[in-house]
């Protein structure tokens, strides 16, 4: 565990979950936690909408068929002026042709349902470093 929270500090990220599936949100949940993170939950577009609009979130890990409205259009309604959330669609493994169109729409990063905790720590660390909250110091 205390790797985990090490991890957590090293990459610090206010995390929100977008995702209506039960197993498919405790499972990203799950891993969040192991790395140290307390993710928010967001069950709806709506929902999501709204959390945004309280409070800025440095990554949301977004289901792309979730209810209400489809994820890449959400994606969009939250947009910031000043900054815009880094956003990695979660999806069904193996749809590759999916992925790239929601790429190409407005998500991020895509990573495959059910989530690797490997793939998901190496965006994390990436999403750290790109918005400036990387605690870790390069080597000299």
């Amino acid at each position: 565990m205390e790797n985990s929270i090490k991890f957590s500090k090293a990459y610090p990220l206010n995390i929100l979950i977008a995702e209506p599936y039960h197993d498919s949100r405790s499972s990203a949940h799950d891993v969040l936690v192991q790395l140290g993170y307390r993710p928010e939950i967001a069950t709806s577009s709506s929902e999501m909408v709204n959390m945004t609009s309280q409070k800025f979130y440095d990554v949301i890990l977004m289901d792309t068929r979730m209810p209400e409205a489809e994820g890449v259009l959400t994606s969009c309604l939250t947009e910031s002026d000043s900054r815009r959330p880094i956003f990695i669609a979660i999806t069904m493994s193996g749809r590759t042709n999916l992925k790239e169109m929601y790429l190409r729409e407005g998500m991020d990063h895509s990573i495959d349902k059910p989530v690797d905790p490997a793939e998901l720590s190496l965006q994390l660390m990436a999403c750290s470093v790109l918005t400036g909250n990387c605690r870790i110091r390069p080597a000299s």
